[in-house]
């Protein structure tokens, strides 16, 4: 599978958190002059971890186009599937009680979060993974694969590839999952449109970054950006599926 080029405002895009040992998978949008030396050099990697994560690639490359979508498996520092914004919870101890069932049950809430966490990363590997895989495939209305999509057909077959199941047409799939505050999407969240009917008629997978990929009438499988001009002012918003 060859992959799809397209330009994007900045060079990385984040598109995977939460497995354990933390791990972010970012696609990289390949400048003038780099190597596979010198991505994986810049990114704390072995070409042969590179090449690994992109079989498309031939071992003997020794030029790549400006523009080449790469994935790159960069390790985390932190721990993001315990991570969370929102302020601890004051504890209050009762004094001349044992504290030990409370540690145990927050160390099981823990153990529990990070299961949840490391499972759906992985799903989340996988979904945007295949996503991936299908750059480049040819539009065609009413079509959810065989060699060719319609943007619901896409995020329908992607999905059903991880046993969730989505309703077939962009305007239903929108009153799926649970609704998404604008600048709080997230990878794998579904981002919508209206384009060619009022109301909810294109759909993508958010990827990070403000980009998402989608099958295009015009272009086939590609990565846009929400802030490109003709899909931010039709924006109507992204639902959260699992």
């Amino acid at each position: 599978m060859q992959f799809s080029k397209f330009v994007a405002t900045a060079a990385l895009v984040l598109i995977l958190v939460g497995s354990s040992p933390a791990r972010a998978d970012i696609l990289y949008s390949v400048r003038t002059g780099d190597t596979l030396d010198s991505i994986a050099t810049q990114h704390g990697l072995k070409t042969e971890q590179v090449l690994q994560a992109n079989p498309g690639l031939k071992t003997d490359v020794t030029h790549l186009e400006e523009g080449l979508l790469m994935v790159l498996p960069v390790q985390e520092d932190r721990d993001l599937a315990t991570e969370s914004s929102a302020p601890a919870p004051m504890v209050v101890r009762i004094p001349g009680t044992d504290s030990r069932e409370d540690e145990a049950s927050r160390a099981g809430d823990r153990h529990r979060a990070n299961q949840l966490a490391s499972r759906r990363g992985s799903m989340l590997h996988s979904i945007l993974g295949n996503a991936r895989r299908f750059m480049g495939t040819p539009y065609s209305m009413g079509a959810t694969g065989n060699g060719a999509f319609d943007c619901s057909g896409f995020v329908m077959r992607i999905f059903s590839m991880q046993g969730i199941r989505l309703p077939r047409t962009a305007d239903v799939q929108y009153s799926a999952g649970q609704k998404v505050p604008r600048g709080q999407e997230q990878p794998g969240d579904l981002v919508f449109f209206e384009t060619y009917l009022p109301g909810p008629s294109h759909v993508g997978i958010y990827v990070g970054n403000g980009n998402f990929i989608h099958a295009s009438s015009s272009r086939g499988v590609t990565v846009s950006n929400l802030e490109d001009s003709y899909y931010k002012p039709r924006y109507l918003g992204a639902k959260r599926v699992f």
